[in-house]
């Protein structure tokens, strides 16, 4: 039975952290206040093709794509997918990201 996904993923570029190593960051940004060092900014497109290499390399997954409408909405389709280990994997790779819907 074929299932489709629907994962909202953000690509804004940032990552789910941990509270202490946020803490960390925190105080580090107190000490050294300069934007220069603490700018990570990586494109949207980077990001998208990120997300979609790491669904299409997940096991039983037939089609990647992202959603015309919201195109921050990865659309997976196959057979025995393991959502939970997708979503896993998204986000500690591209941003964060929750399943909306399992068909």
């Amino acid at each position: 039975m074929t299932q489709k996904i629907v994962i909202k993923v953000c690509l804004d570029g940032r990552r789910y952290l941990p509270k202490p190593l946020k803490i960390v960051i925190y105080m580090l940004k107190l000490i050294f206040p300069y934007d220069i060092i603490w700018k990570r900014r990586i494109s949207t497109a980077k990001l998208r093709k990120k997300a979609m290499e790491i669904a299409v390399v997940s096991k039983g997954v037939e089609s990647v794509t992202f959603e015309i409408d919201e195109k921050n909405q990865l659309v997976v389709t196959g057979k025995d997918i393991d959502t939970v280990k997708l979503t896993k994997s998204l986000r500690r790779n591209v941003g964060f990201a929750h399943i909306l819907s399992l068909d």
